[in-house]
């Protein structure tokens, strides 16, 4: 019986150092809603937070939009609904830009449109890099520039381990004052989203 006893306890604690060992850094933020979730760069990035979004089943499929590509068509897409936050994941495509027929600098000139509106309408601003180091480049690559237009205006960041491996976005939350969570795995994103939005 003890023996047992033993065994659950330590299957206990190690479970809980496993979930916790998950995600570091700041303290996660407390969400607001509703949303308005879009991405930067035209990767697959925000499909993918969308549907871990979706399977945390921590807040129901009308609380937030999904828009790839706010302000390219309607400049009212910001003001669409009373949005409290614009939870921007950032992560560029070849492919994406290509099917959206557009090139990075149009997508970049877009994203500082989104961002000065943001600002204007005094949203809080989430950025999350999920991807990791696949969506890393060269400086003045598509990924790059995609991170520098939207993480420095963040007022918050959720970012892969793997893909802070240079510390890009350890030095821009230092620097501007930013909280920055950390996560090991894309799926430990939906752990985020738990915490965000507590169902208690």
């Amino acid at each position: 019986m003890k023996k047992t006893l033993v065994v659950l306890i330590a299957i206990f604690v190690l479970s809980t150092t496993m979930v916790f060992a998950l995600i570091s850094g700041d303290p996660v933020v407390k969400g607001q809603l509703p949303f308005l979730l879009t991405n930067a760069g035209q990767g697959p990035g925000g499909k993918m937070a969308r549907l871990l979004i979706w399977q945390s089943k921590a807040i129901q499929e009308t609380d937030f939009d999904y828009n790839a590509e706010p302000l390219r068509d309607n400049p009212n897409d910001l003001t669409a609904r009373d949005y409290k936050m614009l939870f921007v994941i950032i992560g560029s495509s070849a492919k994406g830009l290509g099917a959206s027929g557009i090139t990075i600098e149009e997508e970049i000139a877009r994203l500082n449109k989104m961002i000065a509106e943001a600002k204007r309408l005094n949203l809080f601003i989430i950025a999350a890099h999920i991807e990791g180091k696949d969506r890393r480049g060269n400086p003045g690559s598509a990924d790059e520039q995609s991170i520098d237009a939207i993480a420095p205006f963040a007022d918050y960041l959720i970012v892969m381990k793997d893909g802070n491996q240079d510390g890009k976005f350890t030095r821009i939350a230092q620097e501007k004052n930013i909280p920055l969570t950390i996560i090991d795995n894309t799926i430990d994103f939906m752990q985020v989203i738990k915490q965000m939005f507590p169902t208690e």
